[in-house]
């Protein structure tokens, strides 16, 4: 299905955000942003980004970073919940630029729908 309400779950439930969270910790892991984009792009929807699809993620990803390292406050919004404990050698605006980037994948129709 593909329903606001559903949109409204995979947006707002905890569960999402600490699995965006989780996820975008591991994009850190990597030198490389798109490469730790691609890998989780994979592992959520089963097939490669397009060429656009990864331009679109890593210009997402880097408006965010912007975003957080100009009001550090809001980066509690997408790291502050849940049971998992961020290590701390990473960045916290770089996680949650990841986790928003890894929550547009996971609302995107190619994870949400197999066809």
């Amino acid at each position: 299905t593909n329903t606001p309400l559903q949109a409204l779950v995979l947006l707002n439930d905890p569960t999402y955000n600490e699995c965006a969270m989780v996820m975008g910790a591991d994009i850190s892991k990597n030198e490389d942003p798109a490469s730790g984009l691609n890998e989780a792009f994979v592992s959520l929807t089963g097939r490669y980004p397009k060429p656009q699809e990864m331009d679109v993620l890593l210009e997402l990803r880097e408006r965010q970073l912007k975003r957080f390292r100009e009001d550090p406050e809001k980066v509690k919004g997408w790291i502050g919940s849940g049971a998992y404990e961020l290590e701390r050698k990473f960045s916290k605006q770089e996680v949650a630029a990841n986790a928003v980037t890894v929550s547009t994948i996971m609302n995107a129709d190619a994870t949400i729908t197999k066809r």
